[in-house]
């Protein structure tokens, strides 16, 4: 570990010792599991502060800055790349829209294609397009999707949320079409979580209980599930320095609250959990990316397309699997019917993300 690394650990020590004198962070890393209802309930209280402190088009990511200084349309660095990759007329599916921000944006600039979002906690998008149907399901089931139907799946700091994430990477590599794309932007940690140190590991678990996911996995854990799918890797990147800028803005907010150590207490006695530990996540993620044990990655990832004489590897099987995926009117009648018959089963949907 280099001076630099090392100074930041001591920070985050420090900074850890700070928070445990105003409240018990055992029992913040030892809550509930990251379950469904649980997600909901962390976008149901946190959403006015999303779009407070991240975005007031209601875009939650993290924004990536080229050139280390914060500006606010970096916010539309992570859509802009998914664009590049859609090909005319495509069809594309987020995992975990949120707020619903990255779809609005990337619809009305491409109103050529046709995109679908899923997501197990929705936070009523206010609007309609004609070219844009949402679900409220959980996506490691995209059941109501026909295998080989999309050109392009991503999902921005979403996957984080899923203990199990291999279902996730199967589904979404059945549902793209061979040659398709799938994009990833997410949290990783440069080795597995045991093998970090204690401070490390107490940092880990609390900025993953801050925003309700399950413990952040390592680089190559990440890795192995899109093996495992059967994706081919076209670009990984890590992008800890670029979001350091919007990672050190939220921390100066949460630390201005923190320097009043009374009302803190109060706060954290009295406020829903999921809000304040919002602001543990705030308040350590800057200092965790910069002992080079955080990582932000970008995945692009590809579904093999099939050989000149139909192939026979895994992305051919999936291919013979489908339910008329290879059909443009199954596909679209798929897309727009079911989008409806969701919209109306709402609460069967919320039922099946539950399980």
């Amino acid at each position: 570990m280099n001076t630099e690394a090392e100074n930041s650990e001591r920070i985050l020590e420090e900074k850890i010792r700070r928070l445990r004198k105003l409240t018990n962070l055992d029992r913040v890393i030892a809550g509930d599991k990251n379950s469904p209802r649980q997600i909901r309930t962390y976008f149901h209280l946190n959403r006015l502060a999303y779009r407070r402190f991240h975005s007031r088009e209601g875009f939650m990511h993290f924004r990536i800055s080229k050139d280390g200084e914060y500006h606010e349309e970096d916010v539309y660095y992570q859509p802009d790349v998914v664009e590049s990759r859609i090909p005319r007329h495509g069809r594309v599916l987020e995992l975990g829209f949120g707020q619903g921000a990255n779809l609005f944006y990337l619809a009305e600039r491409r109103p050529d294609a046709f995109f679908c979002g899923v997501d197990i906690a929705p936070t009523n998008p206010p609007r309609q397009m004609e070219n844009l149907r949402l679900f409220q399901r959980n996506y490691a089931d995209l059941s109501n999707f026909p295998s080989s139907c999309f050109d392009v799946v991503y999902a921005i700091e979403t996957i984080v949320y899923v203990s199990e994430k291999d279902p996730v990477f199967r589904e979404a590599f059945r549902v793209l079409k061979p040659g398709g794309t799938f994009i990833v932007y997410d949290y990783a940690t440069a080795k597995p979580f045991e093998e970090n140190d204690e401070t490390i590991r107490t940092a880990v678990s609390l900025i993953s209980k801050g925003g309700a996911g399950a413990v952040i996995e390592s680089r190559p854990q990440w890795e192995r599930h899109f093996q495992n799918a059967g994706f081919q890797n076209l670009q990984a990147a890590d992008f800890a320095e670029e979001v350091l800028p919007d990672f050190l803005r939220l921390e100066r907010k949460a630390a201005r609250f923190l320097d009043r150590p009374l009302l803190s207490k109060l706060l954290f006695r009295l406020a829903p959990r999921p809000m304040t530990n919002n602001i543990i996540l705030g308040y350590l993620a800057p200092d965790l990316c910069r002992t080079g044990a955080g990582a932000y990655m970008e995945w692009i990832e590809q579904k093999p397309r099939l050989s000149a004489d139909g192939g026979s590897g895994k992305a051919n099987q999936e291919d013979k699997n489908s339910e008329g995926g290879g059909d443009d009117k199954n596909s679209q009648d798929s897309e727009r019917g079911g989008a409806d018959k969701e919209n109306q089963d709402s609460e069967r949907g919320e039922t099946k993300a539950d399980q």
